[in-house]
Order: C-alpha cells, then structure tokens, then sequence
C-alpha cells in the first residue's frame, strides 16, 4: 500500500515542477495593460478603428448633441401650434384648465384607506400597500423609518384608518398602537 501512495506523490510533485517551470519559461514576454502607457494604449485603440475622446471632449460632445435635440423639439413644436386653429387652441385651454382645477381639487382632499393587516404580513408589505394606494410617496422610505425605529416588530393585527395627511409617524403609530 505504501507504494502506490508514493508513487502517486512522486507524480504530484511532478506534474507540480513541469507547471512551474512552463509558467517561468513562457509567461514573461506577454504584454499586458498594466504594463502599457496611456499613449500606447491610444494608439492601440486608433489602429482598431475607435476614436478615443478625453472626458472634456465627451461631455462637450453630449451636450452640444442634447442642446441639438431640444432645439429640434422646439421647432416641432412650434409647427404643430402654428398647424392647429385658434379655436382648436381655446378648446384646447378650456378643457386643460377644467381638468387642472377637477385636480387641484381632487388633491386637495387627503385620501383615506382602510388598511388590513394580516397575519404573516411583512412591514415591506404594508408599506407597498400603503403606496398603491397613495398614501405615502415612498414604500422604501416608509419600510425603512419602520425598521430603523422598531415599529416593524410591534405591527399589529387589524383594520386601521389611514389618510394621505398623516406622517410617517402618525401612520406608524396607528398601526403599532
């Protein structure tokens, strides 16, 4: 038995030496990055076909083509008014002043939800449900106030009455009682 074992060590130990010997020999003359200037580099990248830009090359670039996109939005604009009739675009103001004031009001009455909370309910769950239907903005921003201040762990079971003018922590508090 001891004989195969060593055996098997020799080989090991071999195998270990020639692997060793090849990564001396035949590893030193490959080129890396690390190894190449900025310049190289560059030169390297122009040969392939690329254009390389510096970072203040390429900012002005990508402005000077969104300024380029929002004049060009302009001038559609102002043909598509210059196509519509007048009365077109006092039809047009009516309906959107109708509508922004129908909102106006519409925002300016809190909303109230009825929240059921079930057994098994997780806190990111309450605060999703509490979202959908607009009573917070933020269901991250609502999960996270109630973890980092403990209600999450005093969630009770129930129907609670909840409205979009309540705080974070009058929301919290009702619901933790």
């Amino acid at each position: 038995m001891k004989q195969p074992i060593r055996m098997f060590g020799i080989g090991l130990l071999t195998a270990g030496v020639i692997m060793l010997g090849t990564y001396f020999f035949f590893s030193g003359s490959v080129n890396t990055v690390d190894n190449l200037t900025n310049d190289e580099l560059v030169s390297i990248i122009e040969e392939k076909g690329y254009h390389v830009l510096s970072n203040s090359e390429y900012i002005a670039a990508s402005v000077n083509e969104s300024s380029a996109q929002s004049e060009e939005s302009k001038e559609n604009n102002k043909n598509a008014e210059s196509d519509n009739s007048s009365t077109d675009q006092e039809k047009e103001d009516e309906d959107s002043a109708n509508d922004k004031e129908k909102d106006q009001a519409e925002e300016d009455k809190p909303k109230t939800y009825t929240l059921h909370i079930e057994e098994g309910m997780a806190s990111s769950d309450i605060s999703s449900s509490l979202e959908e239907n607009e009573i917070i903005d933020d269901s991250s921003e609502f999960n996270d106030y109630m973890e980092e201040n403990d209600y999450s762990l005093r969630v009770q079971l129930g129907e609670f009455e909840v409205n979009s003018d309540m705080s974070l922590y009058e929301i919290a508090e009702a619901i933790t009682r």
